[in-house]
């Protein structure tokens, strides 16, 4: 046998072991594995909360010739829910929405909440709010301690006749702006006529 042939084919050998023992993490000079991509999918959201409905009706006034009305407000139908008269609450760990009918004193929304928020004394500030469903609306924002901890809260009230109903958020501050999305979905009344 040919020994430049054989010196050729030991070296070689050599050559492959280096390049495989490299290429398999055995040396510094090794290249390094690409990163793996990063992620396409969009972190999880959690699903809509299923919904239930609060209604508040409105009989036909004596003499009139229009039918009676509701005010009908989406609700979270798996939270614990207690009702008491007119006031109806959900809960859900620390969140809490609340719906109540209360009777209008004011000629509207903005000054009827000013007199709750009055009563109440927790402070903070009332504004109008865009109409709902065709209904003026005022906006009671606060933050008020329970159990010495904060709790911010939202009123919308919404003037209905000479009646004030009132949909309330209230959360840790932490918490409220990523679940005000049960307050907007709450927003979304509608009526029956």
């Amino acid at each position: 046998m040919n020994k430049k042939l054989v010196g050729s084919a030991v070296v070689g050998a050599a050559v492959l072991a280096v390049v495989v023992a490299l290429l398999l993490g055995g040396g510094d000079g090794a290249p390094k594995a690409a990163p793996p991509p990063p992620s396409l999918v969009p972190a999880s959201t959690p699903p809509p909360t299923p919904q239930a409905e609060e209604n508040y009706d409105f009989p036909a006034e004596a003499g009139s010739e229009s039918g009676g009305f509701s005010v009908t407000i989406p609700v979270p139908a798996t939270w614990a829910a207690t009702h008491d008269k007119d006031r109806a609450s959900y809960r859900h760990g620390d969140l809490l929405l609340e719906t109540d009918r209360v009777h209008l004193e004011q000629e509207d929304p903005v000054s009827g909440l000013r007199a709750v928020a009055k009563a109440a004394g927790h402070g903070g500030t009332v504004t109008e709010h865009a109409p709902i469903f065709d209904y003026d609306a005022a906006e009671w924002d606060y933050t008020y301690p329970r159990d010495g901890s904060p709790r911010r809260v939202s009123v919308v009230g919404l003037g209905v006749g000479d009646t004030l109903i009132t949909i309330r958020f209230e959360a840790p501050p932490a918490e409220f702006e990523s679940n005000r999305g049960v307050l907007d979905a709450a927003l979304q009344v509608g009526g029956a006529g």
